[in-house]
C-alpha cells in the first residue's frame, strides 16, 4: 500500500511538473506573439469620433397654440406644470402637457379691472354727449321760436319808420345768425362727443376682445397631441432636454415632438477644429450602448453654418446630421449614439499600429524580425488615424515587426539591407 502511495505521488508530481512546463511554454508563445505584429494590406480611415442622439428624420412638432402669440395677452413667459413621461404612445388628441396658468389669471383679473373702468368711461360719453347735444338742441327751438317773432315784428314795421324797419330787420338778420351758429356749433359738438364716445368704445372693446383671448389661452394651457406617436421632449438651450418648470413661450414654442420612426437620423456635435474636415455625403458607422453587437450605417446629410456653445464642451461645436441607411425595430429616439465619421478613406493600404513606429536620430524606423534577427528598418509613412498609420515605403506584405523597442537581452543586427 505504502508503495503504491509513493508512485502515485511520484506520477502526480511528475504530471504537475509538465503541466507547469506547457502552460509556461504556452505563455511564452503568447508573449512572443503579442510582441510581434504581422503587416498586412486593409482599407485605411481617418476618422472623427462623437456622440449623438438618435431621432426620426421628420417630426411633427407638439407646440403652444397660436394664441399665445397675441400680443393683446401681454404674456410672454409659460412656466410647464406637467407633462406626459417622455416614450409615451399616444394618440391623436391625447394630453400631452399643462401650462401654470398663474400669469393669465393675473392677466385676466387686470384686464376685466380695467374693462369695468372703460365700460364706466363709454357710458359717461354716451350720457354727457345726449345731454350736451339736447341742450343745443333746445337752444336752437329757442332761437328759431324767436325768429317767428322777429318775423312778425319786420312785417309789422312797414307802417313804422324807416328807421324801426332797420332796427327790426337787424334784430330778425341777428336771431338768424344765431341759429345759423348754433347749428354749426351743433354739428362740431356732436362730431367731437361722437369722437370722444369712439374712443371709449374702442377701448372698452379691446378689453372685452382681450378678455376672450385670455379665456381661449386658458383653455389652450392643456396641450394636446396633433397626431398620434410616440413624445419625444424638445430640447432647450445646453441642449438640455425640457423638463417640468422650465419656461415656454411665443419664441420658444416647441414643448415636444412626435418623430416618424421609419426614416432615423444621429444628431450629433463636431468640434470647431474638426468640422472643416467634415463634409455632406461622407459614410459613417453608428452604434448604440443600448444594442450591442449592432452596426448602423449612415451618411452626412447636414452640417450647421454656425458654431454654438454647448455645455460642457471646451469651444463651440457645430451640429452634424447623419442620416441612418436603415434601423431596426428596437432603435429608438432619444437612445445614445457613438458616430465614426470617416472623412478619408484610402483602399489597399499597408497599415501597422502607432505603437510600432520609433524615432531615432530624426529617422522613422520599425524593428524587423527577419530569420530569427532583429533589424531596424526605415519607413516612409503616409496617412494617419488614432491608431493605424499607412506605410507608403519601407515594408511588404506579411513583414514582422515589434510592438515594442527590443528588450534588454535582444540583439539588434544594424539596418536591414544596409
Amino acid at each position: 500500500m505504502k508503495h503504491f502511495l509513493h508512485k502515485y505521488r511520484w506520477v502526480f508530481g511528475v504530471g504537475l511538473l509538465l503541466l507547469m512546463a506547457g502552460t509556461g511554454w504556452f505563455i511564452h508563445r503568447s508573449r512572443i506573439m503579442q510582441s510581434v505584429y504581422v503587416v498586412k494590406k486593409g482599407n485605411f480611415e481617418k476618422i472623427i469620433e462623437t456622440k449623438g442622439e438618435i431621432h426620426g428624420k421628420k417630426a411633427i412638432n407638439i407646440v403652444l397654440d397660436d394664441i399665445f402669440k397675441d400680443s393683446d395677452l401681454q404674456v410672454w413667459e409659460f412656466r410647464i406644470k406637467d407633462m406626459v413621461p417622455e416614450g409615451t404612445i399616444v394618440k391623436k388628441g391625447d394630453w400631452v402637457a399643462t401650462l401654470d396658468q398663474v400669469n393669465l389669471n393675473q392677466r385676466i383679473q387686470i384686464n376685466r379691472e380695467q374693462m369695468d373702468v372703460r365700460q364706466a368711461q363709454l357710458n359717461d360719453a354716451r350720457i354727457d354727449s345726449a345731454l350736451t347735444l339736447s341742450q343745443i338742441r333746445q337752444r336752437i327751438a329757442q332761437l328759431e321760436f324767436d325768429l317767428r317773432y322777429r318775423d312778425l315784428d319786420l312785417q309789422q314795421s312797414k307802417y313804422e319808420s324807416p328807421a324801426y324797419q332797420r332796427k327790426m330787420q337787424t334784430a330778425y338778420n341777428q336771431t338768424l345768425r344765431q341759429i345759423e351758429r348754433q347749428k354749426r356749433d351743433y354739428e362740431l359738438r356732436k362730431m367731437d362727443l361722437e369722437a370722444r364716445t369712439r374712443r371709449n368704445e374702442d377701448r372698452y372693446n379691446y378689453h372685452r376682445d382681450t378678455d376672450v383671448k385670455l379665456q381661449k389661452a386658458l383653455e389652450a394651457t392643456n396641450i394636446t397631441a396633433p397626431e398620434a406617436g410616440m413624445v419625444i421632449y424638445a430640447r432647450v438651450r445646453g441642449n438640455r432636454k425640457i423638463r417640468i418648470g422650465d419656461e415656454v413661450g411665443p419664441w420658444r414654442p416647441v414643448i415636444a415632438t412626435l418623430p416618424d420612426l421609419s426614416v432615423l437620423i444621429s444628431e450629433t456635435f463636431v468640434a470647431e477644429i474638426d468640422i472643416a474636415k467634415v463634409k455632406p455625403g461622407d459614410s459613417a458607422r453608428i452604434t448604440v450602448d443600448a444594442l450591442p453587437g449592432l452596426t448602423f450605417p449612415g451618411t452626412v446629410s447636414t452640417i450647421a453654418n454656425i458654431g454654438q456653445e454647448l455645455q460642457g464642451a471646451d469651444s463651440k461645436v457645430f451640429a452634424v446630421t447623419i442620416d441612418l441607411s436603415h434601423s431596426d425595430k428596437k432603435l429608438l429616439p432619444g437612445m445614445t449614439s457613438n458616430n465614426q465619421i470617416i472623412v478619408e478613406q484610402v483602399p489597399d493600404q499597408l497599415l501597422i499600429p502607432r505603437k510600432c513606429l520609433f524615432l531615432e536620430e530624426g529617422q522613422t524606423i520599425v524593428y524587423l524580425k527577419s530569420e530569427g534577427k532583429i533589424w531596424k528598418k526605415r519607413v516612409t509613412t503616409g496617412p494617419e488615424n488614432d491608431e493605424m498609420v499607412v506605410i507608403t515605403h519601407g515594408l511588404s506584405d506579411k513583414d514582422r515587426i515589434l510592438n515594442h523597442p527590443p528588450g534588454e537581452g535582444e540583439k539588434v543586427e544594424g539596418f536591414y539591407g544596409g
